[in-house]
This record gives C-alpha cells, structure tokens and sequence, in this order.
C-alpha cells in the first residue's frame, strides 16, 4: 500500500502532463484505465478527448452570438429582415427578405412622395377654384329662394356682409380676409338651420356638415366630397350668376337652389376636385398598406431566423448525444 502511495504521488508531483493543461478546466468524468505491473519502470500517458459540439464556447462574441442563440438571431432580423439568416448562411432566404423590405421601402417612399405632390397640387387648384364667399353667397341665395332662415338674425347680418361682395378667383385665400372670421360664424350658424331641398319640393334634413376653416384638412376635403359646398366652385358660381348659364336661376325649386341628387348637379370643377383628392388619397392608402406589408416581413423573418437556430441547435444535440459527454481518458501503464 505504501508504494502505490508513493508512486501515485511521483506522478503527480514528476509528470510534466499538468504543467499546461489542455483546457482551463475539465468538465468530464475521469475514466482511469490502468495496467498494474509490478517491474521497477512505469510510465504514464494522458489522453485529452474533446467535445467538438459544445454549443457555448466561453468567449462567444457579440457577433457569434445570432449562430447560437434564437433570440438574437430573432431581434437581428426583426431590425434588418434577413440578418439573422444571412449569420447563419441561408443566403437564399437572406436575399428574399432583404429585397422584399428594400424594394417595399422604395414604393412605400415613392408612394408617399406622390402623395404629398399631389395633395399640394390639389390645394393650390382648390385655391384658385373654390371661394368661401360665392358658397356665403349661394347659401343667402338658396334661402330666399326657398323662404328659409328670413327671421335668422344671423341670416339677416350674413345677408348684409356678403351682398356687395365678389369672388377673387386669382386667389381665393383674399376671399377669407373679405369674410372674417364674424363671416365665418355666421355662415355656420345658417348652415345648421338649413335643410336640403329636393327639385320636386320634399324637405330633406339639415345640412350635414359645416364649412371648416381656412388650410385645414377637412377644408379641402369636404369642397369636393359633399354636394353642399359644390356652390362654392368657380364653374357652379360662374353659371348660376350668367343668364345663359346652366346653373342660373333666381326663383325656387330652380336648378343653383335644389337638389336633384344625381349627376346632372355636378359641376365640371367639383368633379375634377373630387377626382385629384381621390387620386392623392389612393397614394396615402397605398403607402399605408405597404407599411404593413413590411411590418409582416419583418415578422416573419424574425420567427424564421428564430426557428432556423433552434433547428441548428437541435441538430447539434443530437449529434452530440451520439457521440458522448466530454472526457478524459487517463491511461497509466507500470
């Protein structure tokens, strides 16, 4: 017993094996396999067998780390659509995403550029186009011919305002100066009490909506969506104050003071207006839907770059169950 202590120590302290160890640290089991001879020489030997499918290694940079760890590869192409595939090598996949999200990025940019041309380019002809003071003077018009609103204090003071008043077609926003702000109010405050009437004389309800402030949104939209600001434009007021015109007529249930509701109310004017806002509109709602559209490729290639190194990792388990845990095999022969 004494001398297997000692030679156990001999080698331990003798043996230049553990002067540099293979590894910083043994992870295994130790399987000792060992031949016993009892002569007066021995001689040791240490074999190292590594594990080559260790998934972490123990200095994992921040760009290895999409190969090995779903997550990461899942938020690298949640960011940038094809990222998280092309660290893993599916180049395929890599390029489909990618080229989606750039060419949906340069129709979306397209779009949206489109867009706003042409809503500018609709403004400016509403503002040459469409005057606030022939709509004031249309709605004073319709309600005397149709006897409503005359004891209306407000009607009564529009009435007065906007008689000796003229459309400054060059540059309608002059228009707005000319009302006020008191022309304004007063005009809404008619508008409210102001029902449609048919040609054949049957009272519909109120008006629906109220004319809205200079350069808002719905200033411009409401011009060449709704048949009741259709007096406001150019042709419509043009017509109605010519006596050869298409829309003129002093008296009631003629055709500038009813409502027909069908196309042959519809000016020239409204019906380009209309169609310049619908084609504006249709760039914004294009744009929209490609900015969902590249919301779902982003979706979709972050699960895909996730389930791609989830598969990858699996793989590589299963590989390295086959072939066993890490080891070191000590092998000592006296």
């Amino acid at each position: 017993m004494r001398n297997l202590i000692l030679l156990l120590l001999l080698c331990f302290l003798g043996s230049p094996t553990f002067a540099q160890p293979a590894k910083a640290y043994l992870s295994g089991p130790i399987f000792l396999e060992d031949t016993l001879s009892f002569d007066q020489s021995f001689k040791s030997e240490l074999t190292f067998v590594p594990n080559h499918f260790n998934l972490e290694s123990e200095s994992t940079s921040f760009f290895d780390s999409p190969r090995t760890r779903p997550g990461i590869a899942m938020l690298s192409s949640a960011i940038i659509p094809g990222s998280g595939q092309a660290i893993n090598g599916k180049w395929g996949r890599a390029a489909a995403y990618f080229l989606t999200e750039a060419i949906s990025l340069a129709y979306y940019f397209n779009q949206n550029t489109q867009a706003k041309n042409n809503e500018r380019a609709y403004e400016n002809y509403a503002d040459q186009n469409w005057s606030p003071v022939a709509y004031a003077k249309w709605l004073v018009d319709y309600s005397v011919a149709n006897g409503l609103n005359q004891d209306l204090n407000e009607f009564l003071t529009l009435n007065q305002l906007v008689n000796n008043l003229e459309p400054d077609w060059e540059k309608t926003s002059n228009d707005w100066i000319k009302l006020g702000q008191q022309g304004l109010l007063l005009v809404r405050a008619v508008e409210v009490r102001t029902p449609f009437i048919k040609d054949d004389g049957t009272i519909r309800s109120e008006f629906s909506h109220i004319l809205q402030d200079f350069g808002s949104q719905q200033y411009y939209e409401l011009m060449s969506k709704y048949y009741q600001f259709q007096p406001g434009w150019k042709d419509f007021y043009t017509s109605r104050t010519d006596p050869n015109g298409r829309y003129y007529g002093t008296g009631g249930n003629s055709l500038p003071f009813t409502y027909s509701w069908d196309n042959s109310m519809i000016s020239a004017d409204f019906i380009e207006g209309r169609n310049r806002a619908y084609e504006f509109n249709q760039n914004y709602r294009k744009a929209g839907n490609i900015l969902q559209f590249l919301v779902v490729n982003h979706v979709i290639s972050a699960f895909d770059a996730f389930f791609t190194v989830k598969l990858k990792n699996s793989r590589l388990e299963t590989q390295a169950n086959l072939v066993g845990e890490e080891s070191v095999s000590l092998i000592w022969h006296f």
